[in-house]
């Protein structure tokens, strides 16, 4: 469902197939993300290239992100955001928060490479 891995200070976080995060999913990927956040400088970049819509508690998640990555110096990226989620974001009045990005398609080896 989930990947999220680490390099250095950049975490990358990307989804496995099509799926609308719910509840559940939205809580495992809180915790995860938020158990990465440890270190100084932490960057997240994450590809919601099969994510078809997000709910309130992915949206509360990326605001925890965002607040400890600023705290760690760090940025959040979102890749690769369609219009349901990005619509979402803005009604959430949070998408100022994040820097947006459009390529790769999905994660490649050259964006780890970087």
């Amino acid at each position: 469902m989930m990947k999220i891995k680490t390099f250095s200070n950049t975490i990358l976080v990307s989804f496995e197939k099509s799926i609308q995060l719910n509840r559940e999913n939205s809580f495992e990927f809180k915790k995860e993300l938020i158990s990465k956040l440890t270190s100084p400088y932490s960057n997240i970049m994450v590809d919601f290239n099969e994510v078809k819509e997000i709910n309130k508690e992915t949206i509360e998640a990326l605001i925890a992100g965002h607040r400890l990555s600023k705290m760690n110096r760090g940025q959040v990226s979102l890749f690769n955001v369609k219009e349901r989620v990005y619509r979402a974001l803005r009604l959430a009045k949070v998408d100022h928060l994040f820097f947006f990005c459009d390529e790769p398609k999905p994660f490649s080896q050259e964006i780890l490479m970087a």
